[in-house]
């Protein structure tokens, strides 16, 4: 295995960290691999530990090269820099997929809560999309209600959020038949899941779109 570090040019506070898995078959052929790129939650004011490196090994022991996206968060958070920021991680996965043995067109964003917004944003609305999601009790609707208008306001870097911003953050108006295939899972106990998985599985089946949905 060999471990990558890379900083997002325009925004140095994000990072990415990579495991990339041993190719090498024999007699110098290599085999290409599949990647997950992993958006940990945190209501974009952290990033949670326990929702990047342990769930990117666990991708890498199932034959994932596997990354943590660390996005901005806080007040570097706004102007939507976490959306840009995973979707240069992917562009930079396919410029490098020669030479890090990754197949390009088998590129993965994985996010729970607010990453799950992060990891959904780079499907529906980024420059570089992924070829499917697996989204994790995510933050897909933003409403514009105290405590949720919080992410809001980092998201788009103003002191007030209005309906409009919460109806262009709330990830479930953007859902289109380009949307990339997705696995939802949620907890019936988590208010998330009416905010999140349950309206996405609903949306993606009314379009006849790809989806997988667990409820736990």
């Amino acid at each position: 295995m060999k471990m990558i570090h890379m900083t997002c040019p325009d925004h140095p506070e994000a990072t990415l960290e990579g495991y990339l898995l041993d190719c090498e078959i024999a007699f110098g052929q290599h085999a290409d691999r599949p990647a997950v790129i992993v958006c940990p939650g945190g209501g974009y004011v952290y990033c949670s530990p326990r929702e990047g490196e342990p769930v990117a090994l666990r991708y890498a022991a199932k034959g994932f090269h596997a990354f943590v996206l660390r996005y901005s968060t806080g007040f570097d958070a706004k102007e939507f820099a976490p959306w840009k920021e995973i979707s240069w991680a992917i562009g930079l996965l396919r410029e490098h997929a020669a030479e890090w043995h990754i197949a390009p067109q088998k590129i993965v964003t994985c996010g729970f809560s607010a990453g799950g917004h992060v990891a959904f944003a780079a499907g529906l609305m980024g420059e570089n999309k992924p070829n499917a999601m697996v989204l994790n009790y995510p933050a897909v609707q933003l409403p514009n209600l105290p405590g949720v208008d919080y992410m809001i306001k980092l998201l788009t870097g103003k002191d007030t959020a209005t309906d409009e911003d919460s109806q262009y953050v709330s990830l479930l108006n953007h859902v289109t038949k380009e949307a990339p295939p997705v696995f939802l899972a949620a907890t019936a106990e988590d208010f998330l899941t009416n905010f999140g998985a349950l309206p996405v599985a609903q949306k993606y089946a009314s379009l006849g779109l790809g989806y997988e949905l667990h409820i736990f």
